[in-house]
């Protein structure tokens, strides 16, 4: 009778499989919400150094068009702004993604607490969007694959989806779309407007010497397009 009461005792209660599994995946959950903030402090610091980089090859550029402007050598001008066009929109997406960054940070409990997205706040929602809609657009940014795919192993592939594609209802905001969808006609390249875009880029830059471009360019409208018959003829003829 006392060894059937000993192993009576010994045999697991039902509950303590359930309490085992409970303390397992909450242990889980904080490793991969742990594992995820430090994906997200890495990826600010990773979009810094990019940020730099791309800046310094935008200033670069400004220049290379002054010189080429002023050597009469207008489609080369043409391509080399196009290429500022790109660099610069890049710049706005990484100001856009360390932004989204920032706001998951500042209220991260949240996500360390839920494995459901429709229960997390509005904007750790709008932010965890635009990163996940920005990982599919921009390759250069490894941790930024990285979290995304730890938000799928989190919160599934159908939040990721309603991202990436811009389904009816998606949180993705329109600024981050607009910078990363827009594509740029041929006519915003003519030689009409070349000078007005790019002197509203060097009104930012204090590096670039254009005294020649601005001599030709003088006389603008409010949309910073050449009005003058002088400058209208010269594009012409470099045409």
């Amino acid at each position: 009778m006392k060894e059937t009461a000993c192993a009576k005792n010994k045999e697991p209660k039902p509950g303590c499989f359930r309490n085992v599994f409970a303390v397992w995946f909450r242990s889980s959950r904080c490793r991969q919400a742990s594992k995820c903030k430090l994906h997200i402090q890495s990826l600010q610091c990773s979009v810094k150094i990019h940020r730099r980089r791309r800046d310094c090859m935008v200033k670069q550029s400004r220049s290379d068009v002054a010189k080429l402007l002023d050597s009469d050598r207008l489609q080369e001008a043409r391509r080399k702004t196009r290429q500022i066009y790109e660099d610069e929109k890049m710049l706005s997406a990484y100001d856009q993604v360390d932004y989204f960054c920032t706001s998951i940070l500042q209220n991260f409990s949240p996500l360390d607490r839920q494995s459901d997205v429709h229960l997390l706040p509005e904007e750790t929602k709008e932010a965890m969007a635009g990163l996940i809609f920005a990982a599919s657009r921009i390759g250069e940014l490894k941790e930024l694959q990285i979290i995304r795919s730890l938000f799928v192993q989190r919160f599934g592939l159908g939040f990721d989806k309603d991202c990436v594609d811009l389904r009816p209802g998606h949180l993705v905001s329109s600024e981050i779309v607009k910078i990363l969808e827009t594509k740029y006609s041929k006519d915003a390249f003519t030689p009409e407007n070349l000078f007005g875009i790019f002197q509203n880029y060097q009104t930012n830059s204090t590096t670039t010497n254009v005294d020649s471009i601005t001599e030709d360019s003088a006389s603008r409208n409010d949309h910073g397009i050449a009005s003058s018959d002088t400058a209208k003829k010269r594009n012409q003829r470099k045409l």
